[in-house]
């Protein structure tokens, strides 16, 4: 395949670039975690240092990874699936066992969001706070959970979409 035809249509190339920048971001707050850990037992070991914070920061940063590099990994094929039964269905069963993974995945997907969002709006009312150090307004990390499965739901969309649609078309040649 070259290079051209690899690439996204045109109208996709934006989207593509946020999923992409989304699982970079992901990456980097990996990278952070790493950064973090190794300081805290540096600091432990060598200085008999403790940091309370490093604890709060990856715990959050790790919440991020999750919700804001889902969309990501839903591109990259990088989900967990188990096809043992839908390798050995007859097409016309393994059509419709994919068609109810997907309707069960954007059921569950938008029910995070939802309740993502709700959590959001609570903490934004009460102004919530971590009983922590660091006393974050719990609904920062909450905003990012709603953005996080609010795109993955998008993402998730478009790709049944875009399957759907090729299926069709591969169907009528």
């Amino acid at each position: 395949m070259t290079q051209a035809a690899s690439r996204p249509p045109k109208r996709r190339r934006p989207l593509d670039a946020l999923i992409t920048l989304s699982g970079l971001s992901a990456g980097l707050a990996t990278f952070l975690i790493g950064l973090f850990v190794a300081y805290d037992v540096v600091a432990r070991t060598v200085f008999l240092m403790t940091n309370s914070w490093v604890t709060e920061i990856t715990t959050y940063l790790m919440g991020y990874i999750t919700f804001v590099g889902a969309a990501f990994a839903l591109r990259e094929g990088s989900h967990v699936s188990v096809d043992l039964l839908v390798c050995r269905a007859p097409p016309r069963a393994r059509r419709v066992m994919m068609w109810l993974a997907d309707a069960i995945m954007v059921l569950v997907v938008a029910t995070l969001a939802w309740l993502s969002f709700r959590f959001f709006m609570e903490a934004w009312d009460s102004q919530e706070m971590s009983d922590t150090l660091l006393s974050v307004r719990l609904w920062k990390p909450y905003l990012v959970f709603f953005i996080g499965m609010a795109w993955l739901l998008l993402v998730l969309i478009l790709q049944i979409g875009e399957r759907r649609l090729t299926n069709k078309q591969g169907s009528h040649d």
